[in-house]
């Protein structure tokens, strides 16, 4: 830099209007934006293909599926309140019994859908559906096609196939949403309406067997407490017999009066027992639904759509991923080609040679072994050329 007299520096030489500074090289280390859209431009066609080829795949594998009917029914657990007759029997004594609710949460009848004593019965039925001259009937097993060698494993794939076309959704309102899809629309229609049968079948067997399990302790606990009420009648009596001046004596009437108030509450309890005990078997016998169907399986009129432009779609972005990542690799081999010859060869000699190891596997083997013999011969000939040194030469 140039000084000017008085020790100061030159001014910086300023361009001319006009005339553009010449850009500084930039790091070739460096990857700008340009650059990988010139990667993805070089190499549109690979990009476009991979894009087409997974877009077509999934358009056509989801075209030759075949179409389903989904038939929906809601269900509503009914609410309740109050407690069983023992635990109105104990609360008459102060005693304090926590009971459960009478029915159970949504959530229970969710998981009691999918559970294998629901979905085996409901396999096990015989559906007939159709018109006259294209009827079918049999089971899920049958109509499902399930192809296994025994009964049980038919059965068995008969119940993953209808627990993977069943779908129980529980709204905020307590209400169970149950969906069924086949590919026949009466079917779908028919397993729904079989599989809310067996819900209602199993509430009404739990509750009657709960009833009867109650009616038959009841009846029990009533016997027994009429044998007590019995002999505390007795004593009563013997007591007035033996004492019938018994209101002179302040010990007598005290007497007395136990006696009384042993019988009251014994009578007491029986009549409990009493009232219980009618109530378990009407319970016991009773059948009226504990759900409320609110909506009915309905016949399907149309199929199912199968999403076949959300899933092109999704295909088609996917594809592009694929063939931009593609597109990299190749651009990416091509350049080490240029810059670097020899290991580039040396990569293509190295990955032809594993592809023919992985088309010939023994051939791997074969090198491991072949060594071990070359050696052992070569071990074998030096032994007998020590021994005999005539051979030697």
């Amino acid at each position: 830099m140039n000084a000017i007299p008085g020790n100061f520096p030159a001014p910086a030489k300023v361009p001319p209007p006009g005339k553009a500074r010449r850009a500084t090289p930039a790091d070739p280390d460096e990857i700008s934006l340009l650059s990988l859209v010139n990667v993805v431009l070089r190499h549109r066609g690979l990009v476009a293909g991979v894009a087409m080829l997974c877009f077509g795949t999934v358009v056509l594998l989801t075209l030759v599926q075949p179409r389903t009917y989904l038939s929906s029914s809601s269900l509503l657990p009914k609410s309740r309140e109050g407690t069983s007759n023992l635990a109105g029997i104990a609360a008459q004594f102060g005693l304090n019994v926590p009971t459960t609710e009478s029915t159970a949460s949504p959530e229970f009848y969710e998981e009691l859908l999918e559970t294998r004593h629901i979905l085996g019965r409901a396999v096990d039925t015989k559906y007939t559906f159709g018109s006259a001259g294209n009827r079918l009937s049999g089971t899920l097993v049958d109509l499902y096609e399930v192809d296994e060698e025994t009964a049980a494993l038919r059965k068995e794939g008969a119940i993953k196939k209808l627990r993977e076309d069943i779908e129980v959704d529980v709204h905020e309102t307590g209400v169970v949403n149950l969906e069924v899809k086949t590919r026949h629309a009466p079917l779908s229609q028919l397993v729904n309406r079989r599989l809310v049968q067996l819900l209602q079948q199993f509430n009404l067997e739990t509750r009657q067997s709960q009833a009867g399990a109650e009616r038959r302790f009841t009846e029990r606990r009533l016997k027994e407490v009429e044998r007590d009420l019995r002999a505390a009648e007795d004593k009563l009596q013997a007591f007035l017999q033996r004492n019938r001046d018994y209101r002179n004596s302040p010990m007598l009437g005290f007497e007395e009066d136990r006696l009384t108030r042993e019988i009251s509450r014994q009578q007491m309890l029986y009549t409990s027992l009493s009232q219980a005990f009618e109530t378990a078997k009407i319970d016991e016998v009773r059948d009226t639904p504990v759900l409320t169907v609110v909506e009915p399986p309905q016949l399907p009129i149309r199929p199912e759509a199968r999403g076949t432009i959300k899933r092109g779609v999704l295909a088609l972005a996917v594809g592009l991923l694929v063939g931009v990542l593609l597109a990299f690799g190749k651009d990416l081999l091509v350049r080490s080609r240029h810059e670097n010859g020899d290991e580039f060869e040396e990569f293509t000699v190295l990955r032809r040679a594993a592809l023919d190891d992985l088309l010939h596997p023994w051939r791997p083997i074969g090198r491991l072994v072949r060594p071990r013999r070359s050696g052992s011969a070569y071990s074998s000939l030096s032994t007998t050329q020590a021994a005999d040194p005539s051979r030697s030469g």
